[in-house]
């Protein structure tokens, strides 16, 4: 019987020429007359031909403002309290300030600019700096921030252009953060939130705040401009300093175009299609007054998942799929604690893994730690109950599962990860180490292979309850990589030689498939899978940096890793991936990043 679809069709958009590719750029303006970190500016108001910059640090708080033209800033009006952290919103005729801090302790003086001149106005309830801004100089809010004691605080209050009121926390208690929209439909973004820098977004509907999608790069002392809260930029931020621009489209995050010099504590101003970037503290170098503006396409944009007919006649699709193969590594934060064989590894973007377990030599210590990338910092969580190295793992964050390996013994323990801590639950059938593993959430895994006294075989698969025995490897074999779930799997090369066994698992056998191009074992793989789309990365013989694709029919090389590492730990997907720690034993991570890339889409 024919479908509804299949009687009614698809509608397929039809385009003359392809659209912009969805970027943007940023190029020099003039310089501000002081370098200076942590000002506020006219976010939402206006666009990067007409701006004012005001407060800051220079040695000290100050109370300058500088006017932009689209060339040149000059300086007018001071402001009447000289702070920095401080809120803003407006334009360059209406313009808000609020919040911050003279250096010592926290300010909630209110000020309105009215193109000449600042006039005090109703003070905050709670003093705080670094907080985040919403609105416009008559009707606006003041987000999160830190208080005179030094805590992050989830306080938010409305201003209705006299004097400001409490109304319901965001969710997410933080300082260093962004807003944009209004009042009635705004959001609040980034920021550093206990126990480290976040992405988390929050969606403010007028009465209410909702966790909707984070940022790609988890960022606090970031900057924004915003022409609603459904198209706003969150522009660099740290740490570490980053360059990175995103685009929030109302749904989610999308990577553009990164500012030419990296840099937190920095202004923003404009609107999202007309922005500008100043001031703020570059790495490794003093305070800047560096200014950068941005344009955005006002023109139809390409947007990750679109299909289109071009010119009628070819159909094209855009993603990060199409740019695997041009995808690349860049180097991460460390981890805090250096280590090999980290392969418990689990997370399924390289904005949010962990890394668990693992070993160091010398002296011999098998590791229980258990850390959270956020796509900028590693941060500790609660440990592991038993250290060990070389176990299979996998999930997310918060459905986190190690099972196997060995503290000098193999192991059958099994645990799982809530986000919070480890709990111990039923053991393999088998104990064993340097197995493949495959698992997306913490109630579904598979164990493949493994070391016992002998490189073994067996496949056992994980319900949440307790492990079953079922269909073994066609080739027994340890060190190898695995990735999918526990009904639809892949093991990625091993020991012993040949070094370049791939096998797929459909939940009931294994079944032999195409061979990687370079044989060798102790390699990593993007463990989230699916399992018709991994990347494999490093290895030995030797410490190697090849990567390679899986596309479900054939391996092709990709760019190399920028270290050499052998038995490293993974997360992500081939779109998104990390790679961390590995023998000799190491603290650095690296990134996978495929960019959104237009490509014919084959069909029949």
């Amino acid at each position: 019987m024919a479908t509804y679809k299949e009687i009614k069709g698809v509608t397929v958009q039809t385009k003359d020429t392809d659209p912009n590719v969805f970027v943007g750029t940023w190029s020099s303006g003039g310089n501000l007359n002081r370098d200076v970190v942590y000002p506020g500016g006219t976010v939402g108001g206006g666009n990067n031909s007409s701006a004012l910059a005001f407060g800051g640090y220079e040695s000290s708080a100050r109370a300058f403002t500088e006017s932009y033209n689209g060339t040149a800033w000059t300086e007018v009006e001071d402001l009447n309290t000289a702070r920095y952290g401080l809120g803003g919103r407006g334009t360059t005729t209406a313009a808000l300030a609020f919040g911050g801090t003279p250096g010592s302790g926290r300010a909630a003086e209110t000020e309105k600019y009215n193109g000449s001149s600042w006039s005090e106005s109703g003070d905050l309830a709670t003093a705080r700096y670094r907080l985040g801004g919403i609105g416009t100089q008559t009707s606006a809010i003041g987000a999160g921030g830190e208080n005179a004691s030094g805590n992050n605080v989830d306080v938010v209050e409305q201003y209705n252009g006299t004097s400001w009121t409490e109304i319901a926390e965001i969710n997410t208690a933080r300082n260093g953060l962004c807003g944009g929209g209004s009042t009635t439909a705004g959001l609040v973004f980034g920021g550093e939130a206990s126990p480290g820098v976040t992405g988390n977004t929050e969606s403010w509907n007028g009465s209410a705040w909702t966790e909707v999608n984070d940022m790609n790069t988890g960022r606090m002392r970031l900057a924004s401009a915003d022409t609603s809260a459904s198209d706003l930029i969150a522009i660099a931020g740290g740490p570490p300093n980053t360059s990175n621009t995103e685009n929030y489209n109302g749904t989610s995050w999308t990577e553009v175009n990164n500012l030419s010099t990296a840099r937190h504590a920095l202004g923003g101003s404009g609107v999202a299609t007309s922005a500008l970037a100043f001031g703020g503290e570059p790495p490794g170098s003093p305070d800047t007054n560096a200014t950068e503006e941005w344009a955005f396409p006002s023109s139809p944009i390409l947007v990750e998942g679109m299909i289109f007919l071009s010119g009628g006649t070819t159909l094209k699709g855009f993603g990060k799929a199409a740019g695997i193969p041009t995808a690349s590594w860049s180097s991460g934060a460390d981890m805090n604690t250096a280590r090999a064989q980290p392969g418990m590894g689990a997370g399924n973007t390289n904005t949010d893994a962990l890394a668990m377990g693992g070993y160091d030599n010398p002296p011999v210590q098998y590791k229980a730690n258990i850390e959270n990338y956020n796509g900028s910092t590693w941060t500790e969580l609660n440990d592991l109950n038993t250290g060990r190295q070389f176990g299979g793992g996998g999930g997310t964050k918060n459905s986190a599962i190690v099972f196997g390996g060995t503290t000098g013994s193999a192991s059958a323990l099994t645990e799982t990860f809530d986000g919070t801590s480890a709990t111990e639950v039923a053991d393999l059938n088998t104990a064993k180490y340097v197995q493949g593993s495959a698992s997306q959430v913490n109630t579904a895994a598979l164990s493949f292979g493994g070391y016992t006294t002998t490189y073994v075989a067996t496949t056992e698969s994980w319900n949440g309850t307790s492990w079953t025995e079922v269909n073994d490897l066609n080739n027994a074999r340890g060190y190898n990589a695995g990735a999918g779930t526990s009904t639809n799997a892949i093991s990625i090369s091993g020991e012993p030689s040949p070094r370049n066994y791939v096998e797929n698992w459909d939940g009931t056998s294994w079944t032999e498939i195409a061979e990687i191009n370079t044989a060798r074992a102790q390699g990593g793989c993007s463990n989230f899978g699916p399992n018709d789309s991994v990347i494999y990365f490093g290895g030995e013989p030797g410490s190697q940096t090849t990567t390679e694709f899986w596309n479900g029919s054939s391996w092709t090389e990709l760019n190399d890793l920028g270290t050499a590492r052998t038995t490293p730990g993974g997360a992500g997907t081939t779109v998104g991936a990390l790679a961390f720690g590995g023998n000799p034993t190491k603290s650095s991570t690296e990134e996978w990043n495929a960019d959104n890339t237009l490509a014919t889409v084959t069909v029949s």
